[in-house]
């Protein structure tokens, strides 16, 4: 069976007869002519091939085919008033939709508060986050695939710019048992250490293996591990430290271990 032709005001005639029970008490409510009103029914009921309503001594009385499409009626125009109810909450939003690519660095100590308030303040637009390093999200922004991504700053290919959004510190980090907290380390005259470091793609190691050169790189252990939780465990079990951003810290300021 086809719909064609249904309209709101079908429903909403429908529903103020149903509950008025009197063609005159619906016409006063919706503020239309008598005759409108069941001019209005007469095409519902043509447009479903149902009988909807009996005159009966009392007033108006719902058929049994009545009393179903009301239930039907009734939610479609909740349903329709939900929804006119948050478009204008929503008038003059920015709508669509941003793809963006985040370190894990900020995924882990910023991400979460950030988008809460994003989503809060534009809850029309979608927004897919995807958590890699930072030469993957550099291609993947050159590529198309994100819109931006927030990495260190480095060399950037063709077609991209860059916006300088903060600075951070990098903190060396070890177990609060092997160097006493807060206090400035030099890894010149620090004894060799074990180094927990990202992989090449980081663009931070770059600029760790250039600090590292000047102090004496061949004195220290290094391994790759690109895994930001799993270096912190590595850190938090003893023997090893590593060099990480400032706002990756921050979970862990209270952490009797780090």
């Amino acid at each position: 069976m086809s719909l064609k032709g249904l309209k709101l005001q079908h429903l909403r005639c429908f529903v103020a007869v149903y509950e008025q029970r009197s063609f005159t008490a619906a016409a006063r409510r919706l503020h239309a002519t008598q005759s409108g009103v069941s001019m209005q029914i007469r095409t519902l009921e043509e447009i479903l091939g149902l009988k909807l309503f009996e005159r009966g001594a009392t007033g108006v009385v719902p058929t049994s085919a009545g009393e179903r499409v009301y239930a039907h009626a009734a939610r479609i125009l909740r349903e329709i008033g939900s929804l006119e109810a948050e478009v204008a909450e929503w008038a003059g939003g920015p709508l669509g939709s941003v793809r963006a690519g985040i370190m894990p660095t900020f995924a882990r100590s910023i991400l979460a508060p950030v988008l809460t308030r994003f989503l809060e303040a534009r809850p029309l637009v979608e927004v897919r986050v995807t958590e890699g390093y930072s030469g993957l999200l550099t291609r993947m922004v050159a590529e198309g695939e994100l819109d931006f991504a927030i990495v260190p700053a480095g060399d950037l290919p063709v077609g991209l710019r860059a916006v300088l959004v903060d600075t951070d510190m990098e903190l060396f980090v070890s177990r609060r048992d092997a160097w006493e907290a807060g206090v400035p380390v030099s890894l010149a005259a620090a004894p060799p250490q074990r180094l927990v470091l990202p992989g090449p793609e980081n663009a931070r190691r770059r600029h760790i293996e250039q600090y590292l050169e000047t102090v004496g790189r061949a004195r220290h252990m290094v391994m790759e591990l690109d895994s930001m939780m799993a270096t912190l465990d590595m850190i938090r079990g003893g023997g090893w430290a590593s060099v990480l951003p400032g706002c990756l810290c921050l979970p862990d300021l209270e952490d009797e271990a780090m």
